[in-house]
């Protein structure tokens, strides 16, 4: 009986944790002062600093801020363009009268050609950051690549007060279909650990 709870108990931990590890948020891109620049020709120009980049503003469908990170990235090692387990977005906070607008990110590379364009909303976030996913928009893919990420281009679809901070982008890469070590041992260390209850029992 007791050797029966043991088995549940372990297989329950290990389940857990696998589940916690079956994605991970990684920091591909920063808007961080030195990180990226805002290009002067932008509709508006967000107040930049350590933490990225921030609109105090009163905006409108149209507005938009475009620039160049700092060096031209390389994604492709995230899955980025084209994998089932990967996706991209910001990390943002939101604030104002108006914080539920729609927006749109364009990439491009260092030739100005279209990696892929996104819609996203500023909706259910709060002051504090959180990521939010950039749904692709269909037939937006160009001819530009994801190992040369070089510029972001932002753009509101709605207008209001808000005050919006965009700290960085993230890549969501699912560790399920690429264990990664931790994972493996986990793996492993239940697989183990059944087995020597089995022996036990047996015994």
């Amino acid at each position: 009986m007791k050797t029966n709870k043991l088995k549940v108990a372990v297989l329950a931990l290990v389940a857990g944790l696998i589940a916690n590890l079956q994605a991970a948020n990684v920091d591909i891109g920063s808007f961080a002062t030195g990180a990226f620049t805002v290009d002067a020709g932008s509709t508006y120009q967000p107040t930049q600093s350590a933490s990225g980049l921030t609109t105090s503003t009163t905006v409108t469908a149209g507005d938009t801020f475009y620039g160049n990170f700092s060096s031209p990235m390389n994604w492709s090692s995230y899955g980025f363009s084209g994998s089932a387990n990967t996706s991209l977005g910001l990390v943002m906070s939101v604030t104002g009268t108006n914080p539920n607008l729609f927006f749109s990110v364009t990439l491009l590379d260092s030739a100005f050609n279209t990696i892929e364009a996104y819609s996203a909303s500023t909706a259910g976030l709060s002051s504090s950051p959180s990521f939010v996913a950039l749904i692709p928009d269909a037939g937006s893919a160009g001819g530009g690549l994801p190992t040369d990420v070089a510029s972001f281009v932002f753009g509101w679809n709605g207008g209001g007060s808000i005050n919006t901070t965009v700290l960085g982008i993230q890549s969501t890469v699912n560790l399920a279909a690429v264990p990664e070590p931790s994972v493996a041992s986990l793996f492993a260390l239940g697989t183990v650990g059944l087995v020597a209850l089995r022996a036990r029992r047996k015994s």
